[in-house]
């Protein structure tokens, strides 16, 4: 019973994988190309404000560029002769920017300027006072609806920094600083946000060891500090019209989540976004309903998908209600860095990143890109508004089934295919003997490669687990879904030799069993010198073949393609792998690495000594024609030595 915990693991995503959230979606406008923008912001009208480098014959500065709504027309460029730390913009069309303070200095003097409306110089400069800066000082700035700018500013965490606190100064519509209050606590601000009506206040900063979120109760000049579920890094932050405060954030082992505080300090709702990867915060927007924008970057398909941009890819947006529950995600055609967002209270929305040299904007811009431009040089600025007719990709992802990687597949792999549409909102798993193979046809859903059947694991509306049919050959594969008779879009998906990826319980740590075929855990690690199990999925082709959909039985085939199991003898990084060091890389002879019995064909099982294994993990290492292909990696529990 334990090995059917492959097949169990497949279908895991699905019970929580609900249907997007109906009566809501999104639809893109146009796309163009855009400025290499540290900043974006909209006002009231829907017109774009971008924050960015610009070269004069004196040197390089920022400049502060407004672009009409239709994308179509450059209405200002103004270029402030200095660098800044931030900018923010009012529902007016005002501009606030804080200017970059020397670098290298005891002290600085902190000012804030605000552009007229027709961009061609400032309507006002107010200087906030001196501040110490011998560790990192740094300030970050927000306007409510009535054009009152709400300045955080503090130095970093150096013992004996010599300005304690972090200020946080509002300024009235005419410059003029009317309230301070300090923050006693030693870090760098981050973010600050406030309401449109600016009765509340919120500051993320970054202390040892990880970011802290404060609130400042309304006009009382007293802070209150909130817990974060864990040290984060940099979180974004927003409030909504209600005070709601709105958190985005995550730490270096990819623990995401959006997290939802009224002013009260009750939490609203607090959403893993278990997708999210990397150290880079994505961006967070509020509309005028409170709904949450937030973009990210995901190795592993996100779900459910409402997607009216992309098929699923690298970067993303999703967009929350203030209940918590998912109206949309969709993928964007962005391959380099979270994209940047700005949200009007209409909901229209402005997307900013990078894209490779196959993209193709939907209409001509303003700016321009060379055909020759590095990646970083080439960003594509995207316009969207709500759009109840807007085109979707009911079929938007194929990934391997174990580890969730989107990448090319396998004959024989095991994957999942993610959207909306794909079939009934209940889900329903299939079941095969040694007699009779998994069906090709399950609650009037269908999948094909290339025009062949695939047999199918489960069905349900944002999910499908089925296996590529052996016969897939060439460079490319042709995936289509049918529900009831209706075909969904095609995806042209990559085919390689070997998608190795190994079934896991978290993202990382295998689904493995110890030698006494217990379950591995923390709390259940294996002892050393003893033989554990892990179960895999992409490993190639099996000998004798057998066809499609089968359960393996005696005498059992072999895999065709030899395996080694590989490890960093380092120590243990939990949520990161390959750890980052140097040391010896180990290699080991599987004692059995095969067809999983009375599994699918397709699925394999490896088994290992536990003493040839790092606490760190291991991956697999797959010798093809072509040279060793190293994927799947994984970690176990050990027993500590």
């Amino acid at each position: 019973m334990m090995r059917k915990i492959v097949v169990c693991l497949a279908l895991a995503g699905a019970a929580s994988a609900a249907a997007a959230t109906s009566g809501f979606l999104l639809g893109l406008d146009y796309s163009e190309w855009g400025l290499n923008a540290g900043q974006i912001a909209m006002d009231g009208t829907g017109a774009l404000y971008t924050l960015s480098a610009c070269t004069t014959a004196s040197g390089s500065t920022s400049c502060v560029t407004k672009l009409s709504a239709d994308g179509k027309t450059i209405l200002w460029q103004y270029n402030l002769g200095f660098y800044t730390m931030a900018m923010a913009v009012d529902p007016n069309g005002g501009v606030y920017v804080v200017p970059q303070p020397p670098f290298n200095v005891q002290q600085v003097s902190l000012s804030v300027e605000k552009l007229t409306a027709d961009g061609t110089g400032l309507a006002w400069q107010t200087q906030l006072g001196t501040f110490a800066s011998e560790w990192g000082f740094t300030a970050v700035i927000a306007v409510d609806a009535g054009g009152r700018a709400f300045v955080a500013a503090g130095v970093g965490t150096a013992p004996g920094a010599s300005s304690a606190g972090i200020y946080l100064i509002r300024l009235n519509a005419a410059g003029a600083a009317d309230f301070t209050s300090v923050l006693q606590a030693t870090g760098s601000p981050t973010a600050v946000a406030v309401d449109p009506a600016g009765s509340n206040v919120v500051v993320a900063y970054q202390a040892n060891p990880g970011s802290s979120f404060a609130r400042l109760i309304p006009y009382s000049g007293i802070w209150a500090a909130v817990a974060l579920p864990h040290a984060v890094q940099s979180p974004a932050v927003a409030v909504a019209p209600d005070g709601d405060a709105v958190i985005y954030a995550g730490d270096l082992n990819s623990n995401w989540f959006l997290q939802r505080i009224d002013p009260a300090g009750n939490v609203v709702f607090s959403e893993a976004i278990a997708a999210a990867t990397g150290a880079a915060t994505g961006a967070l927007a509020l509309d005028a309903a409170g709904n949450a924008y937030l973009t990210g970057l995901s190795s592993i398909p996100i779900h459910p998908v409402k997607n009216s941009l992309a098929p699923c890819g690298l970067a993303w947006m999703s967009v929350y209600a203030p209940d918590g529950s998912i109206l949309q995600t969709s993928y964007l055609p962005v391959t380099l860095g979270p994209p940047l967002i700005a949200e009007s209270p209409n909901s229209s929305v402005f997307l900013l990143g990078g894209v490779d040299a196959s993209f193709a904007p939907t209409q001509t811009g303003p700016f321009t890109v060379s055909p020759n431009a590095p990646q970083y040089a080439r960003l594509s600025l995207f316009h969207l508004s709500p759009n109840a007719s807007a085109n979707t990709f009911p079929l938007a992802c194929v990934s391997n089934s174990a580890s969730f990687g989107i990448g090319a597949v396998a004959p024989g792999e095991v994957v999942t295919l993610f959207g909306n549409g794909l079939g009934p909102q209940v889900g329903i798993e299939s079941t095969a003997t040694l007699q009779t193979p998994f069906p090709i046809q399950a609650g009037n859903v269908e999948v094909t490669f290339d025009g062949k059947p695939a047999p199918l694991l489960w069905v349900q509306d944002a999910q499908i687990n089925a296996v590529v049919p052996w016969s897939v050959a060439g460079a490319t594969t042709e995936v289509c879904a049918t529900y009831n008779n209706v075909e969904t879009n095609c995806l042209t998906w990559p085919v390689t030799a070997v998608a190795a990826g190994v079934f896991t319980v978290d993202g990382f740590y295998a689904a493995a069993l110890n030698q006494d075929g217990t379950l591995n855990t923390a709390a259940n690690p294996a002892p050393s010198n003893t033989i554990v199990t892990i179960y895999a999925t992409g490993l190639g082709p099996i000998d004798p073949p057998l066809a499609d959909g089968s359960l393996v039985g005696l005498p059992l085939p072999v895999n065709t393609l030899p395996l080694k199991v590989a490890t960093y003898f380092c120590p243990p990084i939990p949520g990161s792998f390959p750890p980052d060091c140097a040391l010896t890389l180990a290699v080991s002879d599987a004692a059995y690495a095969g067809p999983a019995p009375f599994l699918i064909a397709g699925a394999s099982q490896i088994n290992f000594n536990s003493s040839d294994i790092a606490p760190g993990g291991g991956y697999l290492a797959i010798t093809t024609p072509s040279g060793t292909v190293s994927s799947g990696y994984f970690g176990i529990h050990l027993t500590p030595q």
